[in-house]
């Protein structure tokens, strides 16, 4: 794995290839990649490439490596000595993806026990006509809630949304004036459209409908066809759920349609926030280790985790 991989170490190992670049240098031509697996990625270098490297090796592909690590500005960078796209039975698809640290037995049994404290009838006959689906419910629960910033592997869909629902649920406690069911049904199924924006093959990437249409209008339309099935939903209700689907980012620089504006709105908002950050900086302390992380682009910062055994 190469969480595993140390400076100068010969490896030969199966990895899926996220990124691919022919560049050219000194007059010759080369490959640069970006490696990955379910712990890490990695950047990598093929200075003499073959036929099959230049002309047929794609993005997504799963390859078997043989190369030596070395070190490029400080990071970690895989030089290729020889590679060929793996055969199937090679190897298994959970050591290539990430996947979250709950079986889909675990992540399901909390959803069913979280969608069960839905007290009102209408939302809880909406939320039960997505789990009852059993297509649905395969989708939900094998989805990535992100690429690579936040909970982006198998199952972090379900992760990050029960996260949020229940971040929500302990924020209310010191607000009684909110209304808690629409609090569950936002955190559960304020990120359903990542069922439609990514695509995971042998990597997470965005789909054609996930770059055309967007997580929050899917999610905003599929949510509005399924109330429409239920006989006399309110429609006051079904605006109320539209709102906190679609004003969930919180600002319009964001890529949010519109901003909160009733207080559950609020709640999703920030309690998205809050999970997307730790899940993120999870992911960056786990890498990392101690001390300080790398500079870190998306939050304009480095960030530190103390000192070893701390």
């Amino acid at each position: 794995m190469i969480k595993d991989f140390v400076i100068n170490e010969a490896v030969t190992a199966f990895l899926s290839v996220c990124k691919r670049e022919i560049k050219e240098y000194g007059g010759n031509k080369f490959i640069s990649f970006e490696f990955g697996d379910a712990g890490d990625r990695i950047a990598g270098v093929w200075w003499e490439p073959d036929k099959f490297g230049f002309e047929e090796l794609a993005e997504g592909d799963i390859v078997k490596v043989k190369g030596v690590v070395g070190d490029y500005k400080g990071h970690l960078q895989l030089k290729v000595i020889k590679l060929r796209r793996a055969e199937a039975k090679e190897y298994s698809l959970s050591d290539i993806l990430p996947h979250s640290k709950y079986s889909e037995h675990e992540l399901k049994g909390k959803i069913i026990s979280l969608t069960g404290k839905i007290e009102d009838g209408f939302i809880k006959k909406l939320a039960d006509s997505f789990w009852n689906d059993q297509s649905f419910v395969d989708a939900y629960l094998k989805a990535a809630a992100g690429k690579l910033w936040h909970h982006a592997h198998i199952g972090g869909l379900a992760e990050h949304s029960l996260n949020v629902a229940n971040i929500c649920l302990n924020i209310a406690e010191h607000y009684p004036f909110l209304d808690r069911n629409l609090l569950i049904f936002g955190g559960l199924f304020h990120d359903m459209g990542k069922i439609s924006q990514y695509k995971m093959t042998t990597v997470i990437d965005y789909s054609d409908e996930g770059r055309l249409i967007g997580h929050i209008c899917w999610a905003d339309h599929v949510i509005a066809s399924a109330a429409e099935k239920i006989e006399s939903f309110p429609a006051n209700l079904l605006i109320k759920i539209r709102h906190l689907i679609i004003s969930h980012h919180g600002q319009i620089d964001y890529a949010s349609p519109i901003v909160p504006q009733i207080p559950e709105a609020f709640i999703l908002f920030y309690a998205d926030e809050i999970d997307s950050k730790m899940g993120a900086i999870e992911r960056i302390r786990d890498k990392t280790g101690s001390g300080w992380s790398e500079y870190i682009k998306l939050i304009d910062r480095f960030l530190y985790f103390g000192e070893p055994g701390q």
